[in-house]
């Protein structure tokens, strides 16, 4: 009996040993490693010696020199042994239970698979002792998309393997869906419907995963300034779609103008790398929307209330809500209003869980609910615990993103203080089981952050302050020696008729100036009190103050050195005012590449609106 005809449910280590019975290790030894070395002369010569060897079962994992070949990825050899070979070897199943194309779609040469169907077409509708097709291989790995999109379009529903509507199905779309393939999968379902209402104990399969996948969702990645413009910009095409109605209903009904687009975004990306890798990130992001919007649209239609209520699980929404994947809720409340109320004894409602994991744009959009927000915040839950109580507590994962303790516990107490707005007012003074209120509980949970706090921003300004101290001494001293000296006669500076002198006494002033400001900014924040409330507004708005007068002051003080070494050369030298300007350009771009995303941040912490975030429900 042949490895094809064996029983799906022999053990491995029974057809190894089966197999090893009657096996010379010895005699297949050279052909095998010639294979894997990639060594076609050697492996040619073995072949030529023993012709039977073509289609022999060459390891003791009854593995064909085909096998071999897909297992070391060695493709060039590969497409000169399967000439060689019948198609129907090219079927054959080693102990594992896989064919060659099982191999050859965990690898990256689509060439090798157009090869092998070109050969042997059923090859895609073999499955292994598990009954995964090459395409659940080509998925698992994900190491290859391409791969993917191939086997996808040349597999079919067929008996006996029926990949699409057979109990291999459920492992497919969560391979699918976890490895980001989003376009591959909606590429399915619109081919398969059944696929996108497969649905397990936790709901949606689909969107079960997805509901865990942050980064698979705008909302769930933040770009630079330069990302998100070349964000914008980069087209979403799928190139492996075939031309006609599909390729419509994804919105590229222009062939030609999209061809073209999408060879200069291949050109492109070629000489910059990162753009493919947004290119993609666009991709996945955009058709996890669509899938999302696909798999609602479809359960929506289904006349049983229970099943889209089960369909569309608390799991899915508690996890959506979680992660901050505002498109899964809006979505989901778009098509099935009542979603909005879903409650759980132990996480509550949506809006508390969105509360006590600091996801602020969830909360933007539940709040774009004005009565049904206001009916969700003004609950209470078993443990007598207020919408204020949850926002109070410390959420140490949310805050890693955030530079600096200060800014940290400024984040706190802005959601706090953003939470307690809508909360009832007489909330404030209600205490839980504990007996504490929401404040009492804030100030208990920051108590060690608040310490942090204090110490950052002290030694903070510490160090600011002594440099704003050097910067003042060393202008006021430039002031009393100017370049090149004073006219003993009159006590005029030699230089004043000289432009450039005027630079430099105008810079000296107003290094002068801006680093006493600097410095009476840092003396006020040493000499602060340090409450909680401090760290709202007070302490941040002076820290940004001292630190942007301290680069002012630094500024002009490297425009008065350059003004004053350029009076006392530019006889010996016309040209040394380029030189200087340059060098002097160094430090302060230096201090404003290390420390503007710290300004910046520290501008739209204290003075932007970023902790509510305006959520678009319909």
């Amino acid at each position: 009996m042949s490895i094809a005809e064996s029983s799906p449910v022999m053990s491995m280590s029974a057809v190894t040993n089966e197999l090893a019975r009657g096996f010379n290790h010895n005699y297949y030894q050279p052909l095998h490693i010639a294979i894997l070395k990639g060594d076609w002369e050697s492996a040619k010569s073995f072949l030529d010696a023993d012709p039977s060897a073509w289609t022999s079962k060459i390891t003791t994992l009854a593995m064909t020199p085909v096998h071999v070949a897909a297992v070391g990825a060695q493709w060039k050899i590969l497409d000169k042994l399967m000439h060689h070979v019948p198609s129907q070897s090219l079927a054959e199943l080693d102990s594992l239970g896989c064919t060659c194309l099982h191999y050859v779609a965990m690898g990256e040469s689509i060439d090798s698979a157009k090869g092998l169907l070109a050969k042997n077409h059923s090859l895609t509708q073999i499955t292994d002792f598990k009954g995964f097709t090459p395409l659940v291989y080509s998925v698992t790995s994900a190491r290859c998309k391409e791969m993917a999109w191939y086997l996808a379009m040349n597999t079919v529903d067929e008996r006996p393997a029926c990949p699409f509507t057979g109990d291999a199905a459920r492992q497919l779309v969560a391979l699918l869906t976890a490895a980001g393939f989003h376009d591959i999968t909606m590429y399915l379902v619109q081919r398969y419907p059944n696929l996108g209402t497969i649905s397990d104990s936790t709901g949606s399969i689909i969107l079960n995963v997805l509901s865990k996948k942050t980064s698979d969702f705008q909302s769930g990645n933040k770009l630079g300034i330069l990302q998100r413009c070349i964000y914008h910009c980069v087209p979403v095409q799928l190139d492996h779609l075939p031309h006609g109605d599909l390729r419509d209903s994804y919105g590229q009904t222009n062939h030609h103008q999209s061809y073209s687009g999408s060879k200069l975004w291949n050109a492109i990306q070629t000489f910059v790398p990162s753009i493919k890798h947004l290119r993609d990130l666009k991709l996945r992001q955009v058709f996890s929307v669509r899938l999302v919007e696909h798999i609602c649209s479809q359960a929506s239609t289904m006349s049983n209330p229970q099943f889209w209520q089960s369909f569309v699980s608390k799991d899915i929404l508690f996890n959506a809500t979680s992660c901050g994947i505002v498109e899964i809720l809006r979505i989901c409340f778009r098509f099935f209003p009542d979603l909005v109320w879903t409650h759980d004894p132990n996480e509550g409602y949506i809006a508390q869980v969105a509360i006590r994991n600091r996801q602020e744009k969830v909360f933007g959009l539940i709040c774009k609910m004005p009565v049904i927000s206001k009916i969700l915040i003004l609950s209470v839950d078993e443990s007598l615990n207020t919408t204020s109580h949850l926002a109070a507590r410390s959420a140490h994962s949310q805050l890693l993103s955030v530079s600096g303790a200060a800014f940290k516990m400024q984040k706190e107490l802005q959601w706090f203080k953003r939470v307690e707005k809508m909360d009832h007012p007489l909330h404030k003074e209600v205490r839980n089981q504990d007996g504490k209120t929401a404040w009492q509980l804030f100030k208990e949970e920051h108590e060690t952050l608040l310490e942090e706090s204090e110490k950052w921003i002290k030694d903070t300004s510490n160090s600011c302050t002594i440099v704003a101290a050097l910067i003042a001494t060393v202008v006021f001293a430039a002031v009393l020696t100017v370049p090149g000296g004073n006219n003993q006669d009159k006590g005029f500076p030699i230089f004043l008729p000289n432009n450039t002198f005027l630079v430099f006494a105008a810079s000296v002033a107003l290094a002068l100036f801006s680093s006493m400001a600097s410095l009476l900014m840092f003396l006020s924040i040493l000499t602060a009190r340090y409450a909680e409330e401090d760290f709202l507004k007070a302490l941040p708005r002076r820290l940004i103050l001292g630190q942007a007068w301290l680069f002012f002051a630094i500024v002009t003080t490297m425009i008065a050195f350059s003004a004053a070494l350029s009076l006392l050369l530019y006889k010996r030298l016309k040209w040394v005012w380029i030189p200087i300007a340059i060098m002097a350009c160094v430090p302060v771009a230096l201090f404003a590449k290390l420390q503007v995303s710290l300004f910046g941040a520290m501008i739209i912490s204290t003075y932007g609106s970023s902790i509510y975030h305006s959520q678009n429900l319909w």
